[in-house]
């Protein structure tokens, strides 16, 4: 009908309505009446895309393309902010594309509205169009925050408090779908003017069709297929995580705790923490109402439950952490902080917490979208209106952790959770304070293991900040000879920073 009609208003040839959306990181985002919303890359209501249009690749990290999301659907794409002409799924597109790649959609599909706009049947039947709203239902993602964000238009469905399924790569095209390191197509669906009238409500969600073809973040005839090899981590070596937890059997514990002590919507909170335990990619259902039940598990529930029952609570998180799609998880968490605002009182809390905590924090080292979630710098405040940041609660607890003589496996899983941020390439005031605590942990004899394991993060630590830490070296003085001899890898680095400290102007 588009084809058709077009020649009578425009005076040209029109192939179709575009609906457009992006696919980056496995996931399509896109922008209706309900706000910027996910799915399962190509099961939109919509169906498969008609067409998809490579966008390139992206170095965007996967944090941060979610922090931006979060930031639009809090203004420019909030739910009230839809204009079917003005500000629509292809405006988004658009924006999307820019921020990923610095390439936008084609004009052709962007300048749609103004060629009809500038028609004058398109003016008599603006203000007739504004008012419908398009909503390609995805999985219901929030990408906007309610109370900032106050639709007032009771027509509209009030978007669920869901989180979409992740993969750890991406490449970005658009529905164009768009695919992040990668960024691949953006690919379109067209919609019928019965869809377009209809606001699709009616259209059938297709099949999500898993596959674990590995392409290279290609994407081949009708089906989509992402590379898993996205990496942020600067080196090679695989972090030291806990794998050994069974988080079913925590869970299940808390369950006989406490169940008949919570209300029942707790008590369903509790069951689908459960069942996401136990899926393969069930973020999506895990929101604020599950946050605030880890968060009152996590204090004892106002000192009602038994102490243990936190110990079970941190053996959950550190289980789910494990998980590929547990990101999605911690982005709910961005207005309230309730996951870091615990951890933040890790001085103040029992040795067994701070140790379970500590595992907590090696396991989100595990995947590179969570290592940038602990260290994402952006401020936000406490309870008492002190100003932190996931970055400084991280390095509050690596650093204490390390330096607790109270219990020497604590120290180690300090090492280990040091070691672990030392892959990243950390600013350098963080380096140069983890250096610190590592050149302090030092001057004590450390078995072969842990030493080994220091001596990498100082060197990685030399490479951020090639005076300051080996100034600290020298200023601190822990006997780092002692360490020579035991193997060709400590020796190699302890050759590494002797030079780095040798180069080290004289002052005397």
């Amino acid at each position: 009908m588009a084809r058709s009609l077009s020649t009578l208003f425009l005076g040209r040839e029109i192939p179709a309505i575009w609906h457009t959306s992006i696919v980056v990181y496995d996931r399509e985002y896109f922008f209706g009446g309900g706000g910027i919303e996910s799915c399962i890359a190509g099961s939109c209501q919509l169906g498969q895309p008609d067409q998809m249009l490579s966008l390139g690749y992206t170095e965007v990290s996967y944090n941060l393309f979610l922090e931006y999301l979060f930031s639009l659907g809090e203004s420019t794409f909030s739910p009230s902010s839809y204009q079917i002409f003005e500000n629509n799924c292809n405006n988004f597109s658009n924006e999307i594309a820019l921020f990923l790649t610095g390439n936008g959609i084609p004009d052709e599909i962007l300048n749609l509205p103004n060629d009809f706009l500038s028609t004058p049947i398109g003016q008599t039947f603006q203000q007739y169009f504004n008012s419908v709203t398009i909503r390609p239902k995805g999985s219901g993602v929030r990408f906007y925050n309610p109370d900032v964000c106050d639709d007032n238009n009771s027509n509209k469905q009030q978007i669920e408090n869901k989180i979409p399924d992740s993969s750890s790569s991406s490449t970005a095209s658009t529905t164009k779908t768009i695919k992040s390191v990668p960024v691949k197509e953006l690919d379109k669906s067209k919609m019928s003017d019965d869809q377009l009238e209809n606001s699709v409500n009616n259209v059938e969600n297709i099949d999500n069709g898993n596959d674990d073809d590995d392409d290279g973040g290609k994407i081949t005839g009708d089906k989509f297929t992402t590379s898993t090899s996205r990496r942020s981590y600067k080196y090679e070596d695989p972090p030291i995580t806990f794998k050994d937890i069974d988080g079913l059997a925590a869970i299940r514990k808390v369950e006989e705790m406490v169940f008949t002590m919570l209300n029942p919507e707790q008590q369903q909170c509790l069951k689908e923490i459960d069942e996401y335990l136990q899926s393969e990619s069930g973020a999506w259902a895990i929101g604020d109402e599950h946050l605030d039940l880890i968060s009152f598990l996590l204090n004892g529930g106002d000192g009602k439950f038994a102490p243990n029952v936190t110990l079970l609570t941190l053996e959950v998180l550190q289980a789910a952490s494990l998980k590929e799609d547990v990101v999605l998880i911690l982005h709910q968490d961005r207005k309230d902080h309730r996951i870091m605002s615990y951890i933040n009182r890790i001085e103040n809390l029992t040795l067994a917490e701070q140790e379970e905590i500590v595992k907590l924090l090696c396991n989100l080292c595990g995947q590179p979208s969570t290592i940038d979630w602990l260290m994402y710098i952006s401020e936000w405040f406490e309870e008492n209106g002190q100003p932190n940041s996931n970055s400084r609660v991280t390095i509050r607890a690596a650093v204490h952790t390390l330096l607790n003589d109270q219990l020497t496996t604590l120290q180690r899983n300090g090492v280990y959770l040091i070691y672990n941020l030392s892959l990243k390439e950390v600013f350098e005031d963080v380096s140069i304070e983890l250096a610190t605590a590592v050149l302090q942990y030092m001057h004590s004899d450390l078995p072969d293991d842990q030493a080994l394991l220091c001596l990498t993060a100082i060197t990685r630590f030399i490479e951020i900040s090639p005076t300051d830490v080996p100034a600290l070296i020298k200023m601190l003085g822990p006997d780092l000879n002692k360490y020579k001899g035991k193997n060709e890898k400590m020796d190699k680095l302890l050759a590494m920073i002797d030079e780095k400290v040798a180069k080290l102007p004289s002052f005397s």
